[in-house]
């Protein structure tokens, strides 16, 4: 939301940002060797953000506990993980170089949007309104879709 302290962000984050592409940029990402770098490298950036959802859903599979819902969990998160996976191997390096300055261009206000998004969710739980409108949510919408989102 505030150019300068990206900014400044950025500055401060230069040389871990440079350690990383010393150690790793050099990666040849040609043959079989090179893609399975470059997956690791994509694993280990995926991990804090997928570690609960497979944690959760490895120890109920661990402790045989709902192993329908294990299934589908680890389906559609496989599913959801491989979908973008696809569609980027898919398309061709032209195609994304002509499509380069919409995508930056969508990136920058997404980026803006989700950090005015972000503040407003920090009041709300700091002013304890979080909750309040939660219930006005859940009180607004269809009793099929509370069902849905309750029953897991």
């Amino acid at each position: 939301m505030v150019p300068q302290f990206q900014t400044q962000l950025a500055t401060a984050a230069g040389p871990i940002g440079n350690w990383t592409e010393q150690r790793f940029g050099g990666v040849d990402t040609g043959g079989l060797r090179g893609q399975f770098s470059l997956g690791l490298l994509l694993g280990a950036v995926w991990s804090p953000c997928v570690g609960p959802t497979l944690g959760a859903a490895s120890l109920m599979a661990a402790r045989g506990e709902n192993l329908g819902q294990v299934a589908v969990t680890m389906g559609a998160f496989g599913i959801g993980a491989a979908l973008p996976l696809l569609l980027l191997g898919m398309l061709s390096r032209e195609a994304l170089m002509r499509w380069r300055d919409r995508i930056l261009g969508a990136g920058k206000s997404a980026k803006m949007m989700l950090g005015v998004l972000l503040v407003i969710m920090g009041v709300l739980v700091v002013s304890g309104l979080d909750k309040r409108s939660e219930a006005a949510l859940v009180e607004a919408s269809p009793a099929w879709l509370t069902r849905l989102t309750t029953q897991f």
